[in-house]
């Protein structure tokens, strides 16, 4: 066992870690906290050396995790919360004992990869807190917090304002999914077979043309979207009943209650992922009850 002299520990240290974990980029970490992005790199090498893991690798998409990093974060988040706690007074939230109501913006996929567990969770920890789900989008999710409609919301949204605060919650990459006897899928797929399918979008405003289409488009590419529909809850049992073939966020798939009998495979087109975040105003920053519920949704997304 390592041995660590908690004195010659620069506590500050942590507050850089749990701002990188939050926004995955040294810059934005950096303006969260009010160093500048020097200071932070300085901070993450004295971090490494402390753990002895690089903790983050730079890449495309921003500075990723490694998995003793991912391991550290909810350990370093809890305890930095419980010195604000003590900062602030001492004000204690009890879960189990809370009848508070949570109001939550929840986008339609964020709602099925993350409610249910969220709803067992907090029945298992605080039976008497209720929640109060509220559908939200990317255009809209931002709004709803700047007018209180909502407290938390998670899903993909802009980068928010100053005194609105977000967390990534993860980085949601793409899947095609086909029947199981579909007969085009019975070799590995290239570009123009997939190009000559015919596809499922999901778009909860009905366009059909989405995400996957435009990445198709910067390359000059068209697919064919045959079914256009407003939910992700429809997608699997359209997909398993035709012959559609559905590219769309992994974990759509991987939440379903029971499984269906579809193929998966990687798209023969690279496509970005997408930011899921959860969001909420400043004004929530220091209050136990929402802290508890943050940490309850980060470490659902985690298990995801």
């Amino acid at each position: 066992m390592k041995l660590v002299n908690i004195a010659s520990i620069d506590l500050n240290l942590l507050v850089v870690f749990d701002a990188l974990v939050a926004e995955g980029h040294a810059t934005r970490a950096a303006q969260r906290i009010g160093l500048t992005q020097p200071a932070v790199s300085h901070a993450l090498n004295r971090l490494r050396a402390l753990f002895g893991d690089p903790l983050f690798v730079r890449s495309p998409r921003g500075m990723i995790p490694t998995p003793a990093a991912l391991d550290a974060a909810p350990a370093i988040r809890s305890i930095l919360e419980q010195v604000e706690s003590v900062l602030r007074g001492g004000r204690i939230f009890e879960p189990e004992e809370s009848g508070r109501q949570f109001v939550i913006g929840l986008s339609d996929y964020a709602a099925f990869v993350l409610l249910p567990q969220l709803a067992a969770r907090v029945e298992r920890e605080a039976p008497k807190i209720s929640l109060v789900i509220r559908n939200t989008s990317h255009s809209v999710g931002l709004p709803m917090l700047e007018e209180g409609s909502v407290e938390l919301i998670a899903g993909n949204f802009p980068k928010p304002p100053s005194h609105l605060r977000d967390e990534l919650l993860y980085e949601e990459d793409f899947v095609c999914a086909g029947r199981g006897d579909h007969p085009a899928l019975a070799d590995p797929l290239d570009l123009d077979r997939y190009l000559c399918l015919r596809h499922l979008q999901v778009s909860t405003k009905g366009n059909p043309h989405g995400y996957v289409d435009a990445v198709l488009a910067e390359r000059g590419l068209k697919r064919k979207v045959a079914v256009t529909v407003g939910h992700f809850l429809m997608a699997p049992l359209l997909v398993e009943s035709s012959n559609l073939v559905a590219t769309e966020p992994r974990r759509l798939f991987g939440s379903l209650p029971s499984p269906l009998p579809l193929r998966f495979f990687p798209p023969p087109i690279d496509i970005p992922p997408f930011r899921v975040v959860q969001a909420w105003h400043a004004r929530h920053d220091a209050d136990p009850g929402h802290q508890w519920l943050r940490r309850v949704v980060r470490e659902i997304a985690q298990q995801t």
